[in-house]
């Protein structure tokens, strides 16, 4: 009989996502706003192919995702330093502000929380914390990434976090193969323990 897995968890987290991407997209620069509802698709695409099913085990990868989250922090001590919310509002000529103080709450303060407290989760290997594993490998570091070069390219310029651009994908780079490796593995030893199970239920010939 097939293990059926709990839904809940990807009800609530579909539903924070959708909650998040809404207000970005209703009061933040719609180029940003844009970006981020992305990055929640990608993570929860990533999620609950990888990683719902079978929650990361490997210390490895949580500590790899930890070091990503610290490097996540440094880029954005350079996008605070060069203005990154008042930058993307003047290259995209928006009619929204971006005020900083809200760019410190909810990016900085409140993510970098959310960020170290996943991690204290997926310790416990809970589904729900596994999600920001993959929000940072697909959004926050791939999908981020690369929208700092593009950022340059149509300003002519250096535009705030292009410098710390580049550790984005050799950190998302990073974390994508071993949450794909972890799974794999994760799935041959369920494997290997069911057919051990059946073999022991089963009559000696």
């Amino acid at each position: 009989m097939t293990k059926r897995i709990e839904p809940y968890s990807a009800i609530v987290m579909a539903g924070l996502a959708i909650a998040f991407s809404s207000w970005a997209l209703l009061t933040l620069p719609l180029q940003g706003a844009v970006i981020l509802t992305v990055a929640s698709v990608l993570a929860m695409a990533g999620w609950l192919t990888f990683s719902y099913a079978r929650p990361v085990k490997s210390r490895k990868v949580i500590a790899i995702y930890l070091c990503a989250v610290g490097f996540q922090l440094i880029h954005m001590a350079e996008e605070y330093t060069g203005g990154f919310p008042h930058e993307i509002v003047e290259l995209f000529d928006s009619p929204r502000d971006w005020p900083e103080r809200e760019f410190l709450l909810v990016f900085v303060f409140g993510f970098g929380a959310l960020y170290f407290f996943a991690g204290a989760g997926a310790l416990y290997r809970i589904r729900a914390a596994n999600f920001f594993l993959w929000w940072y490998a697909l959004g926050a570091g791939l999908l981020n990434g690369i929208s700092h070069f593009v950022f340059p390219i149509i300003k002519g310029g250096y535009f705030p976090g292009l410098y710390t651009a580049a550790g984005h994908f050799v950190m998302s780079g990073l974390l994508i193969y071993f949450l794909v490796k972890e799974n794999r593995e994760l799935k041959a030893e369920e494997q290997e323990l069911k057919a051990a199970q059946q073999a022991a239920r089963s009559p000696a010939g």
